[in-house]
């Protein structure tokens, strides 16, 4: 089977003919039989491989722009957007903060606390002797921590990534 063939092939399914067939392990060839998988041609395998990958990658942009879309008006509602097919949100996370990084953020505020300009009890709070530390507690306390430092503190911490998550009813 080619991969023209089996993308001409593909219009004629419909998504629960294509679970049917991953339920039960078998393909349609390029001669239109559908056959168990371990009966079919090495050359049909490796067309359908070759069309999951494609259909995976075109799956995911389509997820990527209704996600994007989907975030847009989560913002514009100020919050979750729940209708009778589930319920779509957003979350705002940090990536981690490595050893070496958190151990860099508290010597930074150590540093502070010894000047004076911050509170002992904050070193403790935002970065723990422990080799963690938390981005949101960090970002949250660089928004009320002296500029200068505030502004450091924030070099020092990952970027914030958006994710929306969708729930089915």
């Amino acid at each position: 089977m080619t991969g023209t063939s089996i993308e001409r092939a593909s219009a004629d399914l419909s998504t629960g003919t294509l679970v049917r067939l991953a339920e039960t392990g078998t393909i349609i060839t390029g001669d239109g039989e559908s056959l168990p998988m371990f009966e079919a041609e090495s050359a049909d395998l490796v067309a359908w491989s070759v069309f999951t990958q494609r259909m995976r990658a075109t799956l995911r942009l389509l997820e990527d722009t209704i996600a994007a879309e989907l975030a847009i008006r989560i913002r514009a509602a100020g919050g979750p957007i729940t209708t009778d097919n589930g319920t779509a949100s957003e979350s705002i996370s940090r990536g981690s903060v490595s050893g070496i990084q958190a151990k860099h953020i508290r010597a930074l505020l150590e540093d502070a606390a010894a000047d004076g300009e911050i509170p002992w009890d904050a070193v403790d709070n935002v970065a723990p002797l422990v080799a963690h530390v938390t981005p949101a507690k960090a970002a949250l306390y660089a928004e009320d921590a002296p500029a200068h430092i505030g502004e450091k503190l924030k070099t020092m911490l990952p970027e914030r990534r958006r994710s929306v998550k969708v729930e089915a009813s």
